[in-house]
Order: structure tokens, then sequence, then C-alpha cells
């Protein structure tokens, strides 16, 4: 199954195919996986669906360019959806792992988060937040220090 993204070069390729709700994809060109993990009655489509444009486009430009990123993208039932993208990970061992497993090494990295914010970003161990400017374009998306 695939998962195909406005913007998105390549496809991402479903690793999981039992599950329904909790997806990995898999993107062999640049080997970037994205975890989806939707709440209550959401699906992928949902996720990927109620995201806003400037994020999105954020996100998409990182996929594109960036290799070895995870992406863990979800969302509540009534709300936008939210992800944090970590890079430099070893994708490779992990596209064949489970959810739980993949959650296992996530909360491994020993990450200092920020917490409550919709998007972030996870460099060197630390949890940055993303915030949008004025325009909605991938250029004012940029990375807020605290």
């Amino acid at each position: 199954m695939e998962l195909e993204l406005r913007e998105l070069i390549a496809p991402f390729y479903k690793m999981n195919k039992r599950s329904k709700k909790y997806c990995i994809y898999h993107q062999p060109i640049n080997n970037n996986l994205i975890v989806f993990s939707p709440y209550d009655d959401c699906n992928v489509d949902s996720v990927c669906d109620s995201i806003k444009n400037s994020m999105y486009l954020h996100l998409i430009e990182v996929l594109n360019t960036y290799d070895n990123v995870l992406v863990s993208w979800s969302q509540v039932s009534g709300t936008t959806s939210d992800y944090t993208i970590y890079y430099n990970i070893p994708i490779d061992e992990l596209k064949s792992k489970s959810y739980k497993e993949i959650w296992n090494y996530i909360n491994g990295l020993g990450v200092k988060y920020v917490g409550g914010y919709k998007y972030t970003e996870v460099r060197d161990s630390i949890e940055y937040k993303l915030a949008e400017g004025t325009y909605d374009d991938f250029s004012t998306v940029y990375v807020v220090e605290e």
C-alpha cells in the first residue's frame, strides 16, 4: 500500500500491512519513515488532511531533502494533526520493526522535550518548537530555541 502526499517526490510504502491504525510507512529513496498515531476515530487520511499548509509544506520539504528522518505524525479527533521530526535515525534498523519497538527506540534516545507544541523537530537529542511566520509558505517556518 502506497502513501502519496502532495508535493512529495517519492511515495512511502506501508511496512506493517496488517495494522489499520498505527501505520508505519517507509520511503526507500531518502530512507525515511513515517509512524502514524491517530487517536479516537482518526485514521491516516484524516491525519494527513488535518494540518496547517505551512507546516505540511515544511514537513514535505524535510522528507524530500533529508535522509534517515523519522516522523511521528498524530491527531486527536476534532483537532489539527501534530508531528515531531527526528533527524539522523537508523531507519534501516527500524523500518521492519513493530510500532511498539520503534517507540521503545525513540523513548530510549534521552530526548530533552519542550512539550506541549504541535510541531517539533529533534536534533542531537534536543526538541525544538517549530513556529509559523506571517505568510503561509515553507520559508516562514522556523525553529524557536527556548
